[in-house]
């Protein structure tokens, strides 16, 4: 199938809009149309649900988005691995959770292409589970998250742990008072929810839910609040006197674990480049 169609698709998929995917993609309505029509030919199904105001995707749709998301990966790092081949020895894909990107993975990132200027870099944020779906595929290198994934050929080793540390935008402020009014709950993982509810058993349900420290930490430096932060990331701003530590409150200790697979052809490097994090 024609990546255009895929790429046009994905485009009405995120706008649920044809003329705002038009202006977007720099083309006519019309031409939207019919990119959408002739995939819907080829495939021989029905991929939007259309009214006067508003476009949803089918069932059919919603499984294509996943597929064509990937497909698009594929052909984009096949592109490149072939472009690229020519100027650099090797080429790696990376894909972390957002916060590893705030606590460790920008600056060994950054190592790598001060140190290794002959091996290309792609580096993504994504969310756990496109991280597992990615490795899965072969459409990455090495992955990193905080929940040990379940692959079978994969190495899955532990690279760091990550204290997160509960401050508030209030000083001298108690761990119940902290988690009872304006906290805003991140969602760290399924290891963090059950030391959470060990800790906090009785609190109140929190108004705000995030998948990101980093939102999580934008909200309470605009709007105040509480949160379960990285150490690393909130130090500086505790010296700042931009946040406070709540008084007393425990840590709670995750692990940030890397995986890659055993037959990868960047298998040797990788494993020479998880050593710049110890």
């Amino acid at each position: 199938m024609d990546t255009l169609l895929l790429k046009t698709f994905l485009e009405v998929t995120r706008t649920r809009n044809f003329g705002k995917a038009s202006d977007n993609l720099c083309v006519a309505p019309s031409t939207v149309s019919a990119r959408i029509k002739q995939m819907e030919q080829q495939l021989g199904l029905s991929l939007f649900i259309r009214s006067h105001h508003e476009i949803g995707l089918t069932p059919e749709g919603e499984r294509m988005e996943r597929h064509a998301r990937f497909i698009i990966d594929a052909w984009e790092r096949a592109y490149e691995d072939i472009a690229l081949n020519a100027s650099l020895n090797k080429r790696l894909v990376i894909a972390g959770v957002s916060s590893l990107w705030d606590i460790f993975l920008q600056e060994w990132l950054s190592n790598i292409y001060s140190q290794m200027p002959n091996v290309g870099l792609r580096a993504e944020e994504s969310t756990p589970l496109r991280v597992v779906e990615k490795l899965d595929r072969g459409l990455i290198d090495i992955g990193f998250m905080y929940e040990q994934p379940k692959l079978a050929d994969f190495r899955v080793e532990e690279v760091k742990s990550v204290k997160l540390q509960l401050v508030s935008s209030c000083g001298n402020q108690l761990p119940d008072e902290a988690v009872a009014k304006g906290y805003v709950r991140v969602e760290w993982g399924t290891a963090f929810n059950r030391q959470h509810e060990k800790l906090f058993p009785q609190r109140p349900l929190a108004p705000v839910r995030v998948n990101s420290g980093r939102i999580a930490l934008e909200l309470m430096l605009s709007c105040g609040g509480a949160a379960y932060l990285p150490e690393a990331v909130v130090v500086s701003l505790i010296k700042e006197g931009r946040l406070y530590p709540v008084t007393d409150a425990p840590l709670i200790e995750m692990r940030a674990y890397a995986a890659y697979s055993l037959h990868g052809e960047h298998y040797d490097l990788i494993r020479q480049l998880l050593k710049l994090l110890h």
